[in-house]
């Protein structure tokens, strides 16, 4: 009884030893913008980190898979929705994140959201076709696509109305994703 009392000891030892010697290759992260899910590169799986919260990982570097930005706002109907935008590449400065030992390493993204527009016409026999392209950077310079989502769903592509000078709407049509 006595020798298993010891080798139970020598393995708590073990144990606590093993545990401080994690505890001090460990660093956290923390996504400080609010709605802000960072999905990062961990042995191989993708892990999500939640915004607001430290979170421990291993020191080292990680590879950003995607960025997911949520917004709480209401519907066409008024009901409370989740809406959603998503960052895969390019990431900007958010590409690696490196946990530094000790440390909390704290990452921000998402707002303010800078909208970039281009502008393109093509002409095909009489028939002239006006592109626009809508790009959205968050201010780590990361790229989110131009795609909503509402809860799970994708939202319609908007529609667009061309107004002439008169005030009468000269030409409609939708907008495309892609």
């Amino acid at each position: 009884m006595k020798r298993w009392l010891i080798a139970a000891g020598v393995l708590v030892l073990i144990g606590g030893a093993l545990r401080t010697y994690a505890a001090t290759n460990d660093g956290k992260l923390n996504v400080a913008t609010p709605g802000m899910v960072v999905e990062i590169e961990v042995r191989g799986r993708v892990a999500p980190v939640p915004p607001n919260r430290e979170v421990p990982l291993p020191a080292g570097e990680y590879k950003v898979k995607r960025i997911k930005l949520h917004a709480k706002g209401v519907d066409a109907k008024g009901r409370p929705t989740i809406w959603r935008i998503e960052c895969t590449k390019p990431l900007g400065k958010l590409a690696t994140i490196e946990v530094t030992d000790g440390q909390t390493t704290t990452v921000e993204g998402g707002e303010p959201i800078t909208v970039k527009t281009a502008v393109g016409i093509s002409k095909k026999g009489a028939v002239k076709t006006v592109s626009v392209g809508i790009q959205f950077f968050g201010k780590a310079g990361e790229y989110y696509r131009p795609v909503v989502y509402r809860g799970r769903s994708l939202v319609p592509a908007p529609k667009i109305q061309i107004v002439g000078e008169s005030g009468k709407p000269v030409s409609t049509g939708t907008f495309e994703y892609g």
